[in-house]
């Protein structure tokens, strides 16, 4: 691998820990990504709490049966009488 396709640990380690404290305490994360500085640990823990804040955004816009968080009325199929027959009555 030559050396423009390699990430850095630090960044890497910082994506890690900035996507896991913003899905546990998006609170501490934000005051954490508010800190100006340019090193490349913060740069990705930055990178990995924006990469769970647009996931979070675009699971709430997708329906209930995709997200899997289905509700107990969501599984129930619709009742069909015993009865009928899938022909027409002559």
């Amino acid at each position: 691998m030559d050396d423009q396709n390699k990430i850095e640990p630090d960044y890497v380690k910082g994506f890690n820990e900035g996507y896991l404290i913003a899905q546990h305490r998006p609170d501490l994360a934000e005051q954490l990504a508010s800190i100006d500085s340019d090193f490349i640990r913060l740069v990705g823990f930055k990178a990995g709490r924006e990469q769970y804040e647009a996931e979070r955004v675009r699971e709430e816009r997708l329906p209930n049966w995709l997200t899997g968080n289905r509700s107990q009325k969501d599984n129930i199929a619709p009742t069909r009488s015993k009865d009928r027959d899938i022909e027409p009555d002559k």
